[in-house]
């Protein structure tokens, strides 16, 4: 009995996770946490906090967010960045930093994010 009541749980969460987004790091820099906000049926903002693992200082991320509909079906597709500047600074080695956009999409409830390059510091960059 135990294990057949295993078998099913394992079940239920191996299929819950066949449709889950999720989020995609890349040379040590990874994605901490996020989050969102939707109202009245349009996704209107969001936060992602990046985490540098790597040996090196990182001013500049270039990444790539999507947004889903409750059934899992991308709505929207956005290329964006977090470039360092004269009032933000880089992200040090075991440092986290957040930010915030306002994307305004209808009918998206789910993001998920994908790094795609991350540039360092001493001008080397990795993709």
């Amino acid at each position: 009995m135990k294990l057949k009541t295993i078998f099913v749980f394992a079940t239920i969460l191996f299929c819950a996770n066949l449709n889950a987004q999720t989020n995609q790091g890349k040379c040590n820099v990874n994605i901490s946490d996020y989050g969102r906000t939707v109202t009245f049926g349009y996704l209107v903002a969001y936060y992602v906090e990046f985490k540098n693992d790597s040996k090196k200082s990182v001013d500049g991320i270039y990444f790539t967010t999507k947004f889903y509909n409750n059934n899992g079906d991308v709505l929207s597709t956005k290329t964006e960045s977090f470039n360092s500047n004269n009032l933000i600074d880089p992200i040090a080695t075991g440092f986290t930093k957040k930010i915030a956009r306002a994307p305004r999409v209808k009918g998206a409830s789910k993001i998920a994010f994908t790094i795609n390059k991350v540039h360092f510091t001493d001008g080397t960059s990795c993709q």
